[in-house]
């Protein structure tokens, strides 16, 4: 099986190139994969039939018209994929529902398997303790105590906070996707990925990912 995945920016890239082949076996052996990063996620367009805009490069923006030329082009030994962070959007199935709902404007509908990161995909490290141990050991665990897995309540300043990033106060000042921040969490993804375990992870949207992908081995 071959998976084209759609993601919001480069945390999402670095973290799927480092974890996919704990989920579904290394590279060509058999399954391959193609990871595809945004500049953020954007939001569906008014009309979903509209061809694909050049100057706006936001995941959403662009996913209608991606999936039109999926569906013209992809054999059934394929799939597309789309990761999203939730954020801070109340209904997690009614957002599912919107995204699926792009198929109906699809001529010929590709394989689509969509992906929900509640609230943000830094839920799934806080999902793996050890990982988090192991990649920075100097973090104050402790404080995952007060966290409620894949709960909406600042995900990207609790991790902050767990590992004792010397930068935490200074990004805490910025916009969530300011140029420091996401850098930052770039960092992040490329150190606690490699020590991750897939199948003793916490998250319920990491396992969600990882059982809809392995569904389709």
């Amino acid at each position: 099986m071959h998976f084209e995945i759609l993601v919001e920016g480069q945390s999402e890239l670095t973290a799927l190139s480092i974890i996919m082949s704990k989920i579904v076996g290394e590279y060509g052996q058999p399954h391959t994969w193609k990871i595809h990063k945004h500049r953020g996620i954007g939001k569906l367009p008014t009309d979903l039939n509209v061809s694909i805009n050049i100057d706006d490069r936001t995941l959403l923006n662009n996913f209608p018209s991606k999936l039109r030329a999926y569906g013209k082009s992809m054999s059934d030994n394929e799939v597309v994929v789309i990761l999203v962070d939730l954020d801070n959007r109340e209904d997690c199935v009614l957002f599912k529902s919107e995204l699926l709902s792009v198929l109906d404007h699809c001529e010929r509908k590709p394989k689509l398997l969509v992906r929900i990161a509640i609230e943000e995909l830094e839920a799934w490290f806080l999902g793996d303790q050890a990982a988090i141990i192991k990649s920075f050991p100097n973090s104050k665990i402790q404080l995952i105590e007060t966290y409620i897995q894949d709960s909406q309540c600042g995900t990207w300043e609790i991790l902050g906070k767990v590992i004792n990033d010397p930068k935490f106060r200074n990004l805490l000042l910025d916009n969530k996707r300011s140029r420091l921040v996401l850098e930052e969490k770039v960092k992040w993804a490329k150190k606690i990925t490699p020590n991750m375990t897939v199948d003793e992870n916490t998250s319920p949207s990491f396992n969600c990912f990882t059982h809809g992908l392995r569904k389709y081995l």
